[in-house]
């Protein structure tokens, strides 16, 4: 876990204002530690692509919500692939093959 103040000396370009902002607006979430705010692995780099989109790409701050919303459905799809791959694969090939084949038929 991450204090507000590591958090921006390993972001360039993130200003304490600027964290505010992402922290009001809840584009990231901080757990509140017992010194305050504490940041993990995912807030990092979420704040680091939204330095990157703002700063570098300059999407405004209108467009952020959405593009961080579509990022976090496809994380939940590759999520939910992932889990459906390994259950698939723990029962057989059998499973698999059928499976497959479904997807073949209905996907012309």
């Amino acid at each position: 876990m991450l204090t507000e103040t590591e958090i921006l000396a390993r972001i360039e370009g993130l200003s304490a204002e600027r964290l505010t902002v992402c922290v009001t607006r809840s584009w990231v979430r901080p757990r509140l530690g017992e010194a305050g705010p504490v940041y993990d692995d995912t807030d990092l780099a979420r704040l680091r692509l939204i330095v990157e989109m703002t700063e570098d790409m300059a999407v405004n701050d209108e467009a952020v919500p959405l593009i961080l919303h579509l990022l976090d459905e496809v994380t939940s799809l590759r999520r939910r692939i992932r889990a459906l791959d390994a259950a698939m694969t723990a029962e057989g090939p059998e499973l698999c093959e059928a499976v497959i084949a479904r997807l073949r038929g209905t996907a012309s």
